[in-house]
């Protein structure tokens, strides 16, 4: 799986395919990747939850940490996760 700083990802998607050294950083709600330098950042702020690090890392209304955890692709054969919530959902 291809990791990366969650922040730089949404900072600057062009720069954070450069290898970095990364920190799974546990919250309250959930884990955030971060690379150090980052992660280092929230440390000194003295960042302890989830939404004190998304307004840390955010620009008005946006926060540059996503509120959900990067998807780690597909499943096995093209599979969903839940059958859905219509009934044309759970068709076919």
């Amino acid at each position: 799986m291809d990791q990366r700083c969650e922040v730089c990802a949404g900072f600057r998607p062009e720069a954070s395919r450069r290898p970095r050294k990364l920190v799974e950083v546990p919250f309250d709600v959930r884990s955030v990747v971060l690379c150090t330098g980052h992660a280092r950042i929230a440390e000194n702020s003295g960042v302890t939850t989830f939404e004190a690090l998304r307004e840390l890392y955010g620009a008005g209304r946006r926060s540059f940490v996503p509120r959900r955890a990067p998807t780690s692709g597909t499943l096995p054969n093209d599979q969903r996760r839940s059958p859905g919530r219509r009934a044309s959902d759970r068709l076919g």
